[in-house]
């Protein structure tokens, strides 16, 4: 497809966020959106902060200075995220449309967020990130999950090596991005036999540092597709305080083809289909036994990592790819037509 085969001249696309940390889910779904919408509409990327190196280096970034009216004007307006602070740039714009993409379950900072565009004389779009999330939160508007790259994500060409079954995860460095057992689980594994390898996990030090055949990395040590190409098995749950709302990091490990262990709290277990493409666990017992039983059957666990590539692929590069073209792009005028709520009074209320 040539870039402008698609491309609406009326679309334009304004996606917001700091894009201030390279191991940041939001801050990766901002550029894997802008990746997906820039054959099909005139897309910029905004923040209001000092972005990141690695992004300012590799991507269009603009900042907003609102001081000399750098910001972004008329079309679409979508933030990506509600954990950062919005400024009060937007009084100086009108917008056809304005989104948050609701991807955290913080509902305070949500809330927050909307009076304060609600103020600047903005009608607001709330989509979310998952059925999870808008279930907990009480909403009503569009779900659209992270979208990944999943040629970035794909298997290691060839045989897999030789070499101990390998059992991992990668999140940022957050002891909440870990579950309260997770300790005693890597332990576990480890004395079975499986190789751990673990990035964004210094946080988990004080218990594992040292212990034999676990690796602690810290968030961003190796390239996430690189890390996860080390991996025979995916295994991600998060502590009770932290909702995982979507979990990209599960699809990407899915788009690797690796087989998950996953606990059943959070937005990626609508995308898992147990005891196909992995098994979604409700203990650390189980989620102990489940790891063991694609450590001592590899035969079964690189049947169950193809089935997860086949579904993060199709849902990567078929379906979700047209859902954010369609929702991202669409006019005003079809939107004020839809019966469906937009979720807003949901949020506020």
């Amino acid at each position: 497809m040539e870039p402008s085969a698609h491309r609406s001249e009326s679309a334009q696309v304004h996606l917001v966020n700091p894009l201030w940390d390279p191991s940041g889910g939001a801050d990766w779904r901002t550029i894997d959106t802008w990746r997906l919408l820039r054959r099909h509409a005139r897309v910029e990327l905004w923040s209001e902060f000092e972005p990141s190196p690695a992004f300012a280096r590799e991507y269009p970034v603009q900042r907003i200075r609102p001081l000399s009216l750098r910001l972004p004007r008329h079309g679409t307006l979508a933030f990506i995220g509600t954990y950062f602070r919005i400024g009060h740039w937007t009084r100086l714009a009108s917008f056809d449309r304005v989104l948050i993409v609701y991807n955290t379950d913080q509902p305070d900072r949500l809330a927050k967020n909307l009076r304060r565009l609600v103020r600047a004389g903005h009608e607001v779009e709330v989509v979310y990130t998952s059925e999870a999330l808008r279930r907990l939160h009480g909403g009503s508007g569009e779900v659209l999950e992270s979208p990944i790259d999943a040629q970035r994500f794909r298997p290691s060409a060839g045989a897999r090596p030789l070499r101990p079954f390998t059992v991992g995860r990668l999140s940022r460095d957050l002891r909440t991005k870990h579950h309260e057992d997770d300790p005693l689980l890597w332990r576990t594994l480890a004395r079975s036999g499986c190789r751990v390898r673990l990035m964004g996990a210094t946080c988990l030090a004080p218990e594992l540092a040292g212990f034999p055949g676990i690796e602690l990395l810290p968030a961003g040590a190796e390239d996430p597709a690189e890390f996860l190409r080390s991996l025979d098995c995916f295994v991600y749950r998060t502590s009770s305080r932290w909702f995982e709302a979507y979990g990209r990091v599960v699809m990407e490990a899915m788009a690797t083809g690796l087989p998950v262990v996953a606990g059943a709290r959070g937005g990626y277990v609508e995308r898992l289909h147990d005891g196909v493409s992995g098994f979604v666990v409700s203990s650390t017992e189980e989620a102990i036994a489940r790891a063991l039983v694609l450590a001592s059957d590899r035969d079964r666990a690189a049947a169950m990592g193809a089935a997860a590539r086949r579904c993060a692929f199709s849902f990567n590069a078929e379906d979700l790819p047209r859902r954010t073209i369609a929702l991202l792009t669409r006019r005003k005028d079809v939107v004020d037509s839809d019966a469906d709520p937009t979720g807003v009074a949901a949020a506020t209320g």
